[in-house]
């Protein structure tokens, strides 16, 4: 088992941090719960990201008092990264040179809360000090210092806020956050906190188990059968939302408002609800909230979270739902208590379909300064026509700029309003945040109509990403600290993938916008220029593969996969999401088919042009026109007449790829295009392959690439020889078909119509029509 320097990874996430066979002297070591990567630290280094730390403590305790500390704190530790916190020391003025990670020049504060957490926190008086080579548990996953911190806040609070009064809880919330963030340089003016009072000193420590390590101790029966509300919901049919409309603005809008709920108003709501606290929430991000709160309080949080949605979002679709539990069963039965809460949401969104439909609410709900820039009481009000953007609603008020009208529903109008407010994406303004926090700025284009995105062909591209296995990961967090670090882990690698890709690849997009709808959890969706759409795809993938990597052992963990769509810029938003949704199952598919031997992710792609007009789903097009089961021609009047048992598949595709594959295929095809025209076939070429493999069997198909192939000059029959091997990896001669033990010994595939279809996006110029 290798072991892997933290810092180096940390500071820099998408890096090959160099492995260490041997144990260093004196250093910490530990499993990281999601990747099961073994980090070391040196206990020097660990002490003095500690008391930089603390450092931060003191200044905000003493610059306001405890409640100003407590709330600071709180902001502080719930941040996605590193990269976020030093912002977030900037912004509030507590940013300095000393002390920072060479790489990265992150300052070792915003390290302090991803320190690994030892395990229980004993008693002042008992305390021990963390021994030299500690190995948490001989190898067991060990949590975040942040996340246990603000648990126990958030678990002490609903244990026992009936027996703590505002006042007291101001205090005792900053002893909560702090007590054990000393863990690798003991304070002494932590002594200064407010000692727990010994009459919650056993509730105190039962949370204190519960948001560490609650497989190590016995919780008492008396303390066992203490209640808490645990509470689940959120947005659902999401993209739905997002695509009434193909209309950038609205798109935008959609996004700002949703995305808003998740940043702030959850956390604000938290606030501002009495009997509540921030650190009740396990998580909030992609579009899900899950929290602990005192018994009692859980069906109001719960109808808060679709009355926020409601008020905010008129249409969009929410539920919230509220489990009565015992500390014991929080404790040990965390998976029966997930399973019930998901019984309960999947029953309450049957009670809510179809979704409401407001005229009015109430747009600062929660977040008191946001205000839309144009009231909706526009013209007299619309009680016949429907909506000219959505037509699925009554029109509501008619929106009217410069020469143009148009009759809206109140949702429409104000995912019109809001996306023209707010001029950008949420998530462009993120971009720049994210490469300045990294030294670098960078800024991506913003997109006024769809046309502003599309490339020099007048052409988009749909990519929608989702997570494969995600599902049973979950089910295996059986803490509270280990599902709020997934769910947090999870959301950083999205960003990171996304924003690296971008950056990356800025060259590919020929100075067009980008329009990025979400992004969280394992959920992504991108419009991007048809033209940079299969690099970004396949980058985005491999990174978010590398970030869930084992790096200790090299073993995959949680995959990417991904459809992307390309068409023209008029085609409606909606139609190619559903497309991209499509594909992304073709390419989970392959994934399934693996099973566990699966190393990296995988994506579909697919050229709407490449179809002319067609009335099917475009997989079932594509099962009908490109794979047959008896190798013979592909006419559908001799395909009964020649199918027989047994017989081989024929492919003309090789979608979906593995990344890999993908990259093989982008390589192969750049290297057809960068060849001098007396080198290379040219594309024409290809389309013959294209014709003969479509109209005639597998035999008479590879009789006609041979001829053809034949008949090349010397040089170009290299080019082509070389760009079969990229692609199939077989070092011999090229033929219209291949097959291989990975894909299966029983099908054959032929590479030419990729080619063709995929010719201008993979990363070189390609033709300008």
């Amino acid at each position: 088992m290798s072991l892997i320097h933290w810092l180096e990874d940390v500071g820099n996430p998408l890096g090959k941090p160099a492995q260490k066979e041997e144990v260093p002297p004196q250093a910490i070591l530990w499993r990281h719960p999601v990747t099961g990567t073994q980090y070391y630290l040196d206990v020097i280094q660990a002490g003095e990201i500690n008391r930089q730390g603390l450092a931060l403590a003191m200044a905000l305790w003493k610059k306001n008092g405890p409640e100003y500390a407590a709330e600071k704190l709180s902001d502080f530790f719930a941040l996605r990264d590193i990269f976020v916190r030093k912002k977030w020391l900037e912004d509030n003025g507590f940013l300095t040179e000393n002390g920072e990670v060479a790489k990265s020049h992150v300052p070792l504060a915003a390290l302090w809360p991803e320190l690994p957490f030892p395990g229980q926190i004993f008693t002042r008086t008992a305390r021990k000090s963390t021994p030299l080579g500690w190995l948490r548990g001989e190898g067991k996953p060990c949590i975040r210092l942040a996340d246990f911190l603000l648990l126990r806040t958030g678990l002490f609070h609903a244990l026992a806020s009936d027996r703590i009064s505002g006042e007291e809880w101001c205090t005792l919330r900053l002893t909560s956050l702090l007590e054990g963030s000393d863990v690798f340089a003991p304070e002494k003016e932590l002594t200064n906190l407010r000692p727990v009072p010994d009459t919650l000193r056993s509730i105190y420590e039962t949370a204190s188990w519960l948001a560490g390590y609650s497989d190590e101790v016995e919780i008492g029966r008396e303390l066992g059968q203490l209640k808490v509300d645990v509470v689940e919901g959120g947005a659902f049919k999401i993209k739905e939302y997002y695509l009434e409309t193909n209309r950038i603005s609205e798109i935008r809008g959609a996004s700002v408002l949703l995305d808003g709920i998740n940043r702030r108003r959850y956390i604000q709501m938290f606030r501002e609800l009495p009997g509540l606290t921030t650190e009740s929430i396990i998580y909030a991000g992609g579009g899900h909230l899950m929290a602990v709160v005192p018994a009692g309080k859980g069906e109001k949080v719960a109808e808060e979270i679709e009355r926020v949605h409601r008020e905010v979002c008129l249409t969009a679709r929410a539920v919230g739902v509220s489990q009565t539990v015992t500390v014991s069963e929080l404790g040990n039965k965390l998976d029966e208590l997930r399973e019930r809460l998901a019984e309960k949401m999947a029953d309450r969104r049957s009670v809510l379909v179809p979704a409401w439909e407001k005229a009015e609410g109430v747009i600062d709900l929660y977040e008191k300064e946001f205000h839309l820039s144009v009231e909706p009481n526009l013209l007299p009000a619309k009680t016949k026509d429907i909506c000219d953007s959505c037509g699925i609603r009554p029109a509501y008020r008619q929106w009217q700029y410069e020469d143009e009208s148009r009759d809206l529903c109140a949702s429409c109008l104000r995912k019109h309003i809001v996306g023209q407010d707010a001029k950008k994406s949420i998530f462009l303004e993120e971009y720049r945040q994210f490469w300045q926090a990294r030294g670098t700025k960078v800024y991506l284009k913003v997109a006024g109509e769809i046309d502003e995105i599309a490339d020099s062909n007048n052409e988009i591209a749909v990519i929608y990403a989702d997570g494969n296995n995600f599902g049973p990961l979950f089910g295996r967090c059986k803490s509270l600290p280990e599902l709020r670090l997934l769910s947090q882990f999870s959301e950083n690698a999205a960003y990171t993938a996304v924003f690296t890709a971008l950056e990356e690849k800025h060259i590919l997009l020929e100075g067009r916008a980008v329009e990025i709808i979400a992004l969280g959890g394992d959920d992504i969706f991108l419009l991007v220029p048809a033209r940079a759409a299969l690099p970004l795809a396949v980058t985005i993938g491999e990174y978010f593969d590398r970030l869930f990597e084992n790096l200790s052992t090299g073993k995959a963990g949680p995959t990417l996969s991904l459809g992307v769509v390309i068409a023209g810029a008029k085609t409606p938003v909606r139609y190619l999401f559903e497309m991209a949704q499509g594909l992304l199952k073709e390419a989970k598919k392959r994934i399934y088919k693996a099973g566990g031997k699966a190393r990296e992710g995988t994506l579909d792609i697919a050229v709407l042009a490449s179809y002319a007009t067609y009335q099917d789903h475009i997989v079932s097009y594509r099962q009908s026109t490109l794979v047959r089961e008896d190798g013979m021609c592909f006419e559908p009047d001799n395909r009964k007449q020649n199918a027989k048992a047994g017989a081989v598949k024929t492919i003309l595709t090789l979608r979906p790829y593995t990344f890999t594959e993908a990259r093989r295929f982008m390589e192969a095809v750049n290297l057809l295009q960068a060849a001098p025209a007396s080198r290379t076939p040219g594309r024409s070429w290809f389309y013959g392959l294209r014709v003969a493999a479509e109209q005639y069997g597998r035999q008479v198909a590879e009789l006609f690439f041979r001829y053809q192939y034949a008949r090349l000059g010397e040089e170009q029959r290299e080019t082509l020889k070389k760009s079969w091997e990229i692609i199939t990896g077989a070092n011999c001669e090229p033929g219209m078909f291949f097959s291989s033990e990975e894909r299966g010994k029983d099908r054959y595939y032929c590479p030419w119509l990729d080619v063709v279809e995929l010719w201008n996006y993979v990363g070189a110029e390609g033709d300008v029509r």
